[in-house]
């Protein structure tokens, strides 16, 4: 859908914050915090390994991983979150709850990708980039 970012997300650290956070991006309603304009947010897979747990998974948001789960010029956490202090962003979410979070996003109406990276709140990557445009032509329909 047009407007409609797909990401896939890998979050990592202690289960009780893994859980957490996938609570912030699914659970608006009961949630002590939340992410903005989440659409859905599936699990693809769990695993643990002592006491660390990994999740995948993937979903969709507004716009862009940017627009909904950062902070900064033209973002739902920068807009609103004086007045709405349960929006969170990656980077405080991550502080929070000691986790490590690596979202891969594409927005296919705009064309664009991005790639960010967070670990106990420090922004390790925070990438993105135009995707490589279609060679389709209707000519060659005809």
């Amino acid at each position: 859908m047009a407007n409609w970012c797909s990401f896939r997300m890998m979050v990592r650290g202690k289960k009780d914050g893994v859980d957490t956070f996938y609570r912030y991006l699914t659970d608006y309603e009961n949630s002590p915090r939340y992410f903005a304009r989440i659409f859905n947010a599936e699990k693809d897979s769990e695993s643990i390994d002592g006491e660390i747990k990994t999740m995948r998974l993937s979903g969709a948001c507004a716009w862009s991983v940017y627009s909904c789960m950062c902070e900064g010029k033209y973002t739902y956490y920068s807009d609103s979150h004086e007045s709405d202090p349960k929006l969170t962003c990656l980077r405080e979410a991550t502080e929070e709850l000691s986790l490590e979070v690596e979202v891969r996003a594409t927005e296919e109406g705009m064309g664009v990708w991005e790639h960010y990276q967070f670990k106990d709140g420090e922004c390790l990557c925070d990438d993105c980039g135009d995707l490589p445009s279609s060679q389709f032509d209707m000519e060659d329909v005809a």
